[in-house]
């Protein structure tokens, strides 16, 4: 106590340091206004003098990673700072060895003071004790608190069985997302990169190659494989709001920054401002209506594997021909074109010849085989909602700035003008992609809209070669993507195919029968 009597406190130079932790499980923690609000007020009542506020929005349970922090502790050894002032201890550290630098920095004279709104410090043995206690105390709460929502999380996250699915960046410790930079590893710092480069516009062609280049990989753990990076792949990645916080699951959406502290590769301001960028770039910029061509995408050229073109000819008896035509000009093949009569009457007709007769029981294979498929398609329609939203949230913050911009103009001037239009087309795009929104939030709340009932099920079985022949194209094209995922075509027939799940193992017995019969014509 006797070196508290001779310091005057309102001499000392105190730098009041304020934290809160967005990802760190603190929501019971006074917010960074609140801490700097009452921490004044404490100032005011002792007569200290705040010489700077430094806020960080950092965790402290781990050391050495919050820059704001160890830049004010190195500032104080120079002099800058006599003393800290802050809400708590735990504000200062959640670690031991942030903590106890603290306190040697005190035993050392280096640090003259702490003050507190809830606790309060003196310099004797006593006072030091108490305040290591504190810390020890943070600690145990820290390490308390990770290991209880890392249980509930990975419960949560766990679907029958199934342990979440792995992301590029990161590591899975028992459920919870972790960055993957250990053991020199720089998993995590190289999507964090990936990310910048598309916030700049870099192609995604570019971006796959640096980080290739830079040994970027993800590790599957029952094998040992190392999978890299394709263009694909990152074009997904580039969607997934995942990667600011938000996992998307097909029953669940789960905001990762309020169960622990997960740390995110982008922020959800920036990963939004690439959701527009996309969608800017593959918007039409005049919408345009398509004749509507059955199999458009399915037919493969057995040649070189690429999606061939479907059309429609006039023949020399004025009537139209539909064709599927492979224009890729490195394609091997000689004769570029075949006629869709080879694909629906040489091959489908066939194909349900004699019905699909299902049963019941294969209805309940089907349906336990469906409700996969759709769980799956639920989560890429979650991905999709949530690019949107993040598109939408940036056409609105244009609009505002827009209309701000333009308030003070007449409407002759060529300022307002040109923004006019500018704010015409914003809010083309806002109105569009609200209903997108609508659209996708209608396909998200109805679990069973891509399942058939029995009833349905059996009738498609019952009635397959009427349905096959219909005459609408649209009912022949909604028959065959219900069971076929693509078909393969040579010069004059369909050489293979491949169906859609679950009817690949439905029809299984009756494929191994076709291919027989497709090899030997």
């Amino acid at each position: 106590m006797d070196d508290e009597k001779v310091i005057d406190f309102t001499k000392l130079k105190y730098v009041l340091y304020v934290r809160k932790s967005s990802v760190d499980g603190e929501r019971q923690i006074r917010s960074i206004p609140d801490q700097i609000a009452e921490c004044q007020q404490l100032a005011r009542r002792l007569g200290l003098n705040i010489v700077e506020v430094l806020e960080e929005s950092q965790s402290a349970k781990k050391p050495n990673i919050r820059p704001v922090f160890r830049q004010m502790l190195t500032n104080i050894k120079k002099g800058i700072y006599d003393a800290i002032l802050a809400w708590n201890p735990d504000r200062l550290a959640r670690n031991m060895l942030e903590g106890g630098e603290i306190i040697n920095m005190i035993d050392d004279e280096q640090l003259v003071d702490l003050k507190f709104v809830t606790h309060y410090f003196t310099k004797d043995a006593n006072g030091k004790m108490l305040l290591g206690m504190a810390f020890v105390l943070s600690k145990q709460y820290s390490d308390d608190l990770s290991q209880k929502v890392g249980r509930g999380v990975g419960r949560r996250f766990t679907t029958e069985g199934k342990t979440p699915v792995p992301k590029y960046g990161y590591i899975n410790e028992e459920g919870l997302y972790r960055p993957d930079n250990e053991n020199g590893c720089r998993n995590f710092d190289l999507m964090c990169e990936a990310w910048q480069m598309r916030k700049t516009q870099t192609s995604i062609e570019t971006i796959s190659s640096y980080l290739n280049e830079q040994g970027l990989y993800r590790l599957v753990k029952s094998t040992g494989k190392r999978l890299f990076m394709d263009t694909q792949k990152l074009s997904d990645i580039f969607h997934d709001s995942f990667y600011y916080g938000v996992l998307n699951q097909a029953k669940q959406q789960v905001d990762l920054r309020e169960l622990y502290d997960f740390e995110p590769a982008v922020s959800e301001d920036d990963w939004n401002h690439i959701q527009s960028l996309s969608y800017r770039r593959i918007k039409p910029s005049k919408p345009h209506t398509l004749a509507f061509y059955p199999l458009r995408l399915m037919v493969l050229c057995s040649f070189c594997g690429m999606s061939m073109r479907v059309g429609a000819s006039t023949s020399r008896m004025k009537k139209k021909i539909l064709y599927y035509r492979c224009d890729n000009k490195n394609c091997l093949r000689k004769k570029k074109s075949i006629r869709s009569k080879v694909i629906f009457v040489d091959f489908l007709y066939k194909f349900v010849a004699d019905g699909l007769n299902f049963t019941e029981a294969e209805y309940n294979k089907y349906y336990e085989g469906i409700s996969t498929i759709t769980d799956q398609k639920r989560q890429k329609l979650r991905m999709e909602l949530n690019s949107k939203r993040g598109v939408l949230k940036v056409v609105r913050r244009e609009i505002d700035e827009l209309t701000y911009k333009i308030v003070d103009y007449k409407h002759e001037d060529k300022i307002w003008i040109s923004n006019r239009k500018r704010l015409d087309g914003f809010e083309d795009q806002e109105k569009e992609l609200a209903q997108d929104v609508a659209k996708l939030e209608k396909l998200l709340a109805d679990p069973e809209r891509d399942k058939l009932s029995l009833e349905q099920f059996l009738n498609l079985s019952k009635n397959a070669v009427k349905i096959a022949k219909s005459p609408i194209p649209e009912v022949k094209d909604a028959f065959c993507r219900k069971i076929f995922l693509n078909l393969t075509v040579d010069e004059e027939k369909v050489s293979s195919y491949q169906l859609k799940p679950p009817f690949d193992v439905l029809l299984k017995h009756r494929q191994q029968l076709l291919g027989r019969d497709l090899r030997k014509s």
